[in-house]
């Protein structure tokens, strides 16, 4: 692929971890593709869409929040390209509720229930490693909830519970309102799913399990909305006042491309500090893919 065009160099403060909560929106994204008009026949006369693909050359994410923590570069994936909803596991059931996943409606999109192993699923058409949440109701619990991410194995189940992840915050406590946050590597024997992961799931996605296996007891989180990402350079233990960073030696970082069709997808450009604070930094050459 050859990229054409000159970098946009981007640099200033991100006082949020990633998204803070303006999921299922366009607002506070460090960097979009171009827009164009789309003009057709039928209902719609047209339509604004955006090129896809991000490119980035040097980069680098500047620690000033007082803590280490898990820092990383990456893409926002568009909605057209991954569907959530509710599961089930006493009847192993998904329900689709992927429009209110993406709005931006308060409370609309029911993360667990009460009731242990219930949870929610997320699919998507290319593989991910990243999920904020908007949550706009806290879980409550006298004690402490524990919560688990499984994923699909291409063999129609689900593979155990996803260990050392990232950043998943709620694995074994509260989620409280605003930003939360799932990033993980992704597994080696990620499959997609054939369908008999329970009903109603659509067969050829990636997918992962989201589910509280000891549920809060008096409140279920909800979400205002949710986004999905594909991250890159996910570094642990970036100490206070250091830089991961990738300096250009003449090659692009292309976000996101799939290896085997070609298309690239990332529609908008995301940097991640698991701290957040006003005083964090970035500065990233992109241009469009």
């Amino acid at each position: 692929m050859i990229q054409t065009g000159a970098y946009t160099t981007l640099s200033g403060a991100q006082a949020v971890k990633c998204r803070g909560t303006s999921q299922g929106t366009d607002s506070n994204l460090i960097w979009m593709p171009p827009s164009y008009k789309a003009f057709g026949a039928g209902p719609v006369a047209s339509e604004t869409l955006r090129f896809p693909g991000v490119n980035v050359g040097s980069w680098a994410l500047h620690n000033r929040s007082g803590s280490p923590g898990v820092h990383a570069i990456g893409v926002r994936i568009p909605k057209r390209l991954w569907k959530a909803g509710q599961w089930v596991e006493a009847t192993t059931t998904f329900t689709d509720d992927t429009t209110d996943a993406q709005d931006s409606d308060t409370n609309d999109f029911a993360l667990e229930t009460t009731t242990n192993d219930d949870g929610h699923v997320i699919l998507c058409r290319h593989p991910f490693n990243f999920v904020t949440y908007n949550v706009s109701t806290a879980s409550v619990d006298a004690t402490d909830p524990a919560r688990a991410v499984t994923y699909s194995n291409g063999s129609g189940s689900w593979a155990s519970a996803l260990s050392n992840l990232f950043i998943h915050d709620g694995r074994a406590g509260e989620m409280a309102t605003g930003e939360n946050i799932i990033a993980f590597a992704e597994p080696l024997d990620w499959g997609k799913t054939t369908g008999a992961e329970g009903t109603n799931i659509p067969i050829g996605w990636y997918a992962i399990k989201v589910a509280s296996t000891t549920a809060p007891d008096t409140t279920a989180a909800l979400a205002k909305a949710i986004e999905i990402g594909r991250m890159y350079y996910q570094q642990e233990n970036v100490t206070d006042n250091s830089t991961l960073l990738d300096e250009y030696s003449g090659r692009d970082l292309i976000m996101a491309i799939d290896p085997v069709t070609g298309e690239v997808y990332g529609d908008a450009l995301l940097a991640l500090f698991e701290t957040a604070n006003s005083q964090n930094r970035y500065t990233i050459q992109a241009r469009m893919a």
